[in-house]
């Protein structure tokens, strides 16, 4: 591995264990490798449970690797408290200071001893960032007079008023509204582009941690799923476990199996035939057995009626309209697959009032995944 960046971060095999109860121990994190570079903002996501947090509170020093090492701006962390390592972390549990006015919260990490602004800079930086995060006008309330959402902003307002070498966000605007969400994701990470320290964005959402990071880590169960650009992670997911994780809806995941037929190799379950050419045959040849996931997305899945040619039967599960397209979800036969279609093609179908109605399924023959059906990462040409 590379040499840590002089001012960015590097996290190498980082281990952490939970002991619970007498005998069982969980492993949060099973040997994490992750760098930071200057000025990159780098998003964390996966499951609850992944180790994403864990992760956050060993970079801030509020715990302790059971191994591994961490480096920041050149210095080794090992052995330096939380307060020393100018570590700015935003909690996803908020941690205000209750009789603290929302403003004095803000204003709390510059009044802190070495800080380096004086009080006209610290409160014009204060007044910017409520403002960015539309809480400027509750600067005299205290923190129990505040709805969950206002907390957090004030929490995330209290993160992002500081200069550190690392700023670490666990779930900033997971509790907002959509609208506000969406505004906040762009000028938050507009913010963060003008700085030359690395910064850390942690969250459950998928779809979230491609729209902010420069790079993305996919986490789950405590290692490392994948790591790449947001491109390169939506159009190449490394295992079904990532692709469960992308997309809204994500990525269907159907089990079957490949089989030659007439001098082709096939992807079959039960009565679904999806020829397998270029890349994806391939890569088939690959495949350590039969058994394989193919992936399609939702938005590549054709919802036709009942009979018509080169289709596979389905069964209409539920229809959800959200206003210039529909997610029909397909019963496969032990198995659910979601469409994202129009919403004349839903109504054409009969989709809302057909539940239970058969129709026709079309996978396409390019833009699918393959996945190993007994490890579930993507074979190899995918």
């Amino acid at each position: 591995m590379s040499p840590a960046p002089q001012m960015g971060l590097a996290a190498r095999g980082i281990f952490k264990s939970f002991a619970k109860g007498k005998a069982e121990v969980i492993t949060a994190l099973g040997g994490l490798d992750i760098e930071i570079a200057p000025g990159e903002l780098l998003a964390i996501t996966g499951p609850s449970g992944a180790g994403k947090s864990t992760f956050c509170r060993i970079l801030a020093g509020l715990e302790r690797p059971d191994a591994g090492s961490v480096t920041l701006a050149g210095r080794n962390l090992a052995g330096i408290p939380p307060q020393q390592r100018r570590v700015a972390l935003m909690f996803e549990s908020y941690a205000l200071y209750p009789h603290l006015t929302v403003r004095d919260n803000a204003l709390s990490p510059l009044q802190a001893p070495g800080g380096r602004l004086d009080t006209a800079e610290a409160n014009k930086r204060v007044d910017e960032v409520l403002e960015l995060l539309e809480i400027r006008h509750l600067g005299a309330r205290l923190p129990g007079a505040l709805s969950g959402g206002q907390k957090q902003r004030v929490a995330l307002a209290r993160a992002l008023v500081q200069q550190p070498d690392l700023l670490i966000l666990d779930e900033p605007i997971s509790h907002l509204d959509a609208k506000l969400r969406h505004k906040l994701r762009g000028e938050i990470r507009r913010r963060l582009a003008s700085q030359t320290s690395p910064s850390l964005w942690a969250t459950p959402d998928g779809m979230e941690a491609l729209s902010v990071g420069d790079r993305v880590v996919v986490m789950d169960q405590g290692r490392v799923e994948q790591v790449g650009t947001p491109e390169e992670i939506w159009q190449r997911p490394a295992s079904a476990r990532v692709a469960r994780l992308l997309g809204d809806p994500p990525m269907n995941l159907i089990d079957g199996e490949l089989v030659h037929e007439a001098g082709a190799l096939v992807f079959r379950r039960r009565d679904l035939t999806v020829p397998l050419t270029g890349a994806l045959a391939g890569a088939a040849q690959k495949a350590a057995s039969s058994a394989v996931i193919l992936g399609v997305r939702p938005d590549d899945v054709g919802v036709v009626p009942e009979g018509a040619a080169d289709t596979a039967v389905a069964e209409i599960y539920s229809n959800e309209p959200f206003g210039k397209h529909a997610i029909v979800t397909l019963d496969l036969g032990a198995l659910l697959a979601k469409a994202k279609t129009s919403m004349a093609n839903a109504a054409a179908l009969g989709a809302d009032a057909g539940i239970g109605r058969k129709v026709g399924l079309v996978l396409p023959w390019e833009g699918l995944a393959l996945f190993d059906g007994t490890t579930g990462r993507a074979l190899p040409g995918t």
